[in-house]
């Protein structure tokens, strides 16, 4: 674990549409990285496109757009196409894992077998110094502010274009309030806490 004044710089954002795992995975990270969380692949992508990240963690299997489809979007835009992104599945079938790694996955991890150190070993090894972008931390001045959608290559929807603009109208241009905002309910606190005792 690093020290507060080792802090990495690099930029971690966990796609996931599973509320409890997905705060289960920036509970592991937030003293080591800048965390940002989007809840599906679509909200995951334009987030991406605002504050480029240095890693993405997706999850496979989730709705609006899945796991693969997003990969595909990264690989295809030119400011995300070198982004790492380790992928997260439930199904541990070859057929799935072949998928991700020829769509341009960097890694994976099998989420029923899931462990907190193979985790962060995997998020380390994507984060040092070497591996990350100097142009998608946080310090430098030559991150894009704004990049035209009709640039990406994937196959984007006008219509979701648009609903992303409209989302975005209010929102901050400031990084914090992309930050994640781990408010939970009581019962998914202690969740999350049995959850992390049983991964210690």
């Amino acid at each position: 674990m690093l020290n507060a004044s080792e802090k990495s710089n690099a930029r971690v954002l966990v796609i996931d549409d599973d509320p409890l795992f997905r705060n289960l995975m920036v509970s592991f990270l937030r003293s080591e990285y800048i965390v940002s969380v989007a809840s599906d692949g679509s909200q995951g992508f334009y987030k991406a496109l605002e504050y480029p990240p240095d890693i993405a963690i997706v999850d496979v299997q989730m709705a609006v757009w899945d796991g693969l489809q997003t990969l595909k979007a990264f690989r295809s835009h030119p400011m995300l196409s070198q982004t790492k992104i380790i992928m997260l599945t439930s199904d541990a079938s070859k057929e799935t894992v072949v998928a991700a790694i020829q769509g341009g996955a960097n890694d994976y991890i099998i989420k029923t077998s899931f462990s907190k150190s193979e985790f962060l070993d995997k998020v380390r090894k994507f984060a040092q110094p070497g591996f990350f972008r100097g142009a998608n931390t946080p310090n430098s001045s030559k991150r894009p502010t704004a990049v035209p959608m009709a640039t990406a290559q994937a196959p984007i929807a006008h219509e979701q274009i648009n609903e992303h603009r409209a989302l975005n109208v209010n929102h901050s241009n400031s990084v914090e309030d992309q930050l994640v905002d781990l408010s939970l309910d009581q019962t998914e606190e202690e969740q999350l806490q049995e959850l992390m005792e049983d991964w210690e």
